[in-house]
């Protein structure tokens, strides 16, 4: 009996846990704490603007270390929260400008304009909670990048 009941304490603690876990993965954090989970420096940045139909984007690298870090300082004042699966949409074709950071390993973090949504390595989705983005400044970081 007391092996029992111990079983039982035991899966209700690690339900709590699970619980407490799946609360704090969805609730509102700095943008830091999710650009600082990539254990390597960002590399290059890849610029995608959007196309009209049947004609393919155009994308664009940036390998500049200083315009890199003035994309990260510019997204370091905003806050995200992670999206549950519920709450994502079905097609991850996006007809807007894509901003996408690379890391040495090759994890991949997409900010998405004109959505304020951030993609994680393709399958985690953030949205900017108190966005949106600063459109004026994004414009001006474009046409400063365009090759």
């Amino acid at each position: 009996m007391k092996m029992r009941a111990f079983l039982l304490i035991l899966i209700m603690v690690g339900g709590a846990y699970a619980m407490i876990q799946s609360f704090h993965d969805y609730k509102a954090k700095a943008m830091t704490e999710l650009l600082d989970s990539h254990s390597t420096p960002f590399t290059s940045l890849i610029f995608t603007k959007p196309a009209p139909d049947g004609v393919t984007s155009v994308s664009w690298n940036v390998s500049n270390e200083t315009e890199i870090a003035d994309l990260l300082d510019f997204l370091q004042d905003y806050h995200v929260r992670k999206l549950r699966p519920e709450e994502i949409g079905k097609d991850d074709r996006f007809d807007q400008f894509v901003i996408s950071l690379k890391d040495e390993n090759d994890n991949l973090i997409s900010v998405v304009v004109n959505k304020n949504l951030i993609i994680q390595n393709g399958h985690n989705y953030y949205e900017i909670v108190d966005g949106p983005l600063d459109v004026d400044w994004l414009v001006k970081f474009f046409v400063d990048n365009q090759l």
